[in-house]
């Protein structure tokens, strides 16, 4: 296998009408938004909006440095954060839930991609361009971010979950881990292979999720440690210093009636007229806010009142501007108004996105109108997929491609025992279903001259004996995988390794093993090898 490979992004399984359209072809959702992406001129201009425009620098940039050395910020961060302060800089951002140890793979493509993109910007531009990841610290689904995948010293897959002291609706930032997640430390260090740089990688995520840590703080340590001589700017949207400066937002969606609601509706349905689908479905009088006590309560406009969804809250727009103002840590966004959130604190020329967030991010053009926000250009995240020379050795064996992964595991294995069976095992079978055809349509011919009713009888039989066949071939088959032990170990590993549990592996796969064998070095080599201006998938040999 080559050391770099590409793959077309409609290549992909599972990927939607609207992300390949974006990446394909640009212009035929370019009413959906508002910069080119692909277009140095476009992004240029974009900046220079952005430039011009006002926003809390010197604010957020010294909320950001508390934040930032709380979790052990690098030099290389703060000398960033320096120049957010400055007036001509420029942001790029992403960001992602706070997964329990870091998420999947595809976390680090996104801070790599970001970093990247700014420095790339930062030359192209002229101009300092910042890397920022926003930490999903409002996001409540617990479920979804409690649990780590890994390939294991077997070559199996492991998943692991850790308990939280968390409940329903309660968001991220209100979690804090358990004792419990000393287990699950030590379930992850007995799955995976002994090596050079193992107990260092382990022992810096041990010091990230300690017991009683937050889980926000111990996701923002983890990332710290991994992205320390990157500089990449973290960013907790939930610190109360930062609500307060992103109340405006907060007011413009209660003083007018969830404006956001109404704009999101609008491109939805010109999204569904143009044949794609709708990712985050909206109706009207749901506002795109949540009030915050213990747990996250959707809020909706009912009976000239705002009604929390699940009636523990009734308050009118008055009295809920009241709260705004004495408490904005209550209140916090959704998938609608957060870009705006973040598109009010920082001047934001893209957002690093994967393809779900592209998707929303349609909806969302006439949501940033009503606010009175430029909407940044949304850039595709990097798409990478590892390949460990192991696995490069068992699909050069046996003439296989990344692609012959994506489909069920087991057809794959008989496509190829079949391949690797004996020569002429599975002959006979086949000379007999032909020889077997030609001489019943020779019986059937003659047959139904005698008596027409027999037609139907030999058809029948005919099948009953196919059939036969069919369950003698699969006893061969299954035959030859018994025999060749060795064929269904290494299919399994390397099915395990780039398309775990039938998803792609950036999605599926924790960053932790790949960093406990080759280092945090690791992190730069895939730095230097992701070629973010070229938006197909890329496979990256280790």
């Amino acid at each position: 296998m080559p050391e770099s490979l590409k793959v077309a992004i409609s290549a992909l399984p599972q990927v939607s009408k609207l992300y390949q359209t974006y990446i394909a072809n640009f212009s035929a959702l370019s009413d959906f938004y508002s910069v080119d992406y692909r277009s140095l001129a476009s992004l240029s201009a974009h900046a220079e909006r952005v430039r011009s425009a006002p926003y809390p620098r010197h604010k957020v940039a010294r909320i950001l440095r508390e934040q930032n050395e709380r979790w052990g910020a690098s030099t290389a961060v703060l000398h960033n954060l320096e120049a957010l302060a400055q007036s001509e800089s420029l942001a790029i951002v992403t960001g992602q839930q706070v997964g329990v140890f870091g998420g999947p793979l595809f976390t680090i493509y996104k801070a790599l991609t970001c970093l990247k993109l700014a420095q790339n910007l930062s030359a192209q531009l002229g101009v300092r361009v910042v890397p920022v990841f926003w930490l999903a610290a409002d996001d409540d689904d617990i479920a979804e971010i409690n649990r780590l995948v890994v390939t294991t010293r077997d070559n199996n897959l492991a998943t692991f979950v850790c308990e939280l002291d968390s409940a329903q609706r309660k968001p991220a930032f209100k979690v804090h881990l358990t004792e419990s997640v000393e287990t699950c430390h030590r379930a992850l260090a007995e799955s995976l292979a002994d090596s050079e740089f193992k107990q260092e990688i382990l022992a810096a995520l041990a010091q990230a999720y300690a017991p009683g840590q937050s889980l926000v703080d111990a996701f923002a340590r983890w990332m710290a440690f991994l992205f320390r001589d990157f500089g990449l700017v973290l960013l907790n949207p939930t610190d109360p210093a930062l609500r307060r400066l992103g109340a405006p937002v907060f007011q413009r969606e209660i003083d007018g009636r969830s404006p956001s609601t109404e704009a999101a509706l609008q491109a939805s349905a010109r999204l569904a007229q143009s044949g794609f689908s709708v990712q985050v479905p909206q109706r009207s009088g749901r506002s795109n806010l949540f009030y915050v006590d213990e747990y996250r309560h959707g809020l909706e406009w009912r009976d000239g009142g705002f009604v929390t969804t699940d009636g523990t809250l009734r308050s009118s727009p008055a009295e809920l501007l009241r709260r705004l103002q004495d408490e904005p840590q209550c209140f916090s966004t959704n998938v609608i108004t957060r870009p705006i959130l973040q598109d009010t604190l920082l001047p934001t020329v893209a957002y690093i996105g994967g393809p779900a967030e592209i998707a929303y991010f349609a909806q969302l053009r006439g949501v940033y109108e009503r606010f009175g926000v430029a909407m940044p250009a949304v850039y595709p995240r990097k798409s990478l997929t590892l390949l460990e020379k192991k696995i490069s050795h068992v699909l050069e064996k046996y003439a296989l491609q990344l692609g012959d992964f994506w489909g069920n595991p087991d057809e794959l294995l008989a496509q190829i025992a079949r391949r690797e069976a004996p020569e002429g095992l599975f002959d006979p079978v086949a000379a007999a279903r032909d020889e077997l055809g030609n001489r019943l349509s020779v019986l059937k011919e003659r047959a139904i001259q005698l008596d027409p009713t027999l037609a139907a009888f030999i058809d029948k039989e005919h099948g009953k004996i196919l059939h036969q066949l069919e369950a003698l071939e699969k006893k061969l088959l299954q035959a030859t995988k018994r025999q060749n032990e060795t064929l269904q170990q290494q299919l399994l590993k390397a099915a395990h390794a780039l398309y775990p549990m039938q998803h792609l592996q950036e999605r599926e796969l924790s960053i932790v093993p790949f960093l406990c064998k080759y280092g945090k070095p690791l992190l730069m080599q895939l730095y230097e090898a992701m070629e973010v201006e070229d938006f197909q998938h890329q496979v990256i040999a280790l």
